[in-house]
């Protein structure tokens, strides 16, 4: 039981990038509060002076294109102005210092093209997403019409 625990809170922990449109990435992320402090204890960082941080990478030259201190509380963010044709990723971290970075999250990559968005590696989807609606639960029930 306490595998199935542990997995089920592995898969909290997320950071999806995505392509909203020529030049913007959005990115979305879940961390735990408690892996958080984990390793603020590990590396002697006082909460009040933990700089969570996002970087925007170049997947192709793993170059920092853009970084992102972000402030208490914040799970999104729009990054706008990228180039219309690249091959993107973010990571989601702690800063220890100016010169210090401790990435804790990587999201999968997000590719630009000039006449279509595509997302690489999409999380995988619920196996109940297509039988979901806004107000009801549908299940195919052994002698239903609907199979």
């Amino acid at each position: 039981m306490a595998e199935r625990t542990h997995y089920i809170n592995k898969l909290q922990d997320h950071l999806v990038a995505k392509i909203l449109s020529p030049g913007k990435l959005f990115v979305y992320w879940q961390l735990q509060d408690k892996k958080v402090r984990f390793i603020c204890d590990y590396f002697y960082i006082p909460e009040e002076q933990l700089v969570k941080t996002l970087r925007l990478y170049n997947h192709n030259s793993r170059k920092v294109i853009h970084e992102v201190v972000l402030r208490h509380g914040v799970s999104s963010w729009l990054f706008k102005g990228i180039k219309p044709a690249g091959n993107y990723y973010v990571e989601l971290g702690i800063k220890r210092s100016t010169e210090t970075f401790f990435p804790l999250l990587k999201s999968n990559s997000a590719i630009q093209n000039n006449d279509s968005q595509i997302n690489a590696d999409k999380p995988l989807s619920p196996g109940w997403v297509g039988k979901v609606s806004t107000y009801t639960y549908y299940e195919n029930l052994e002698g239903s019409i609907l199979k």
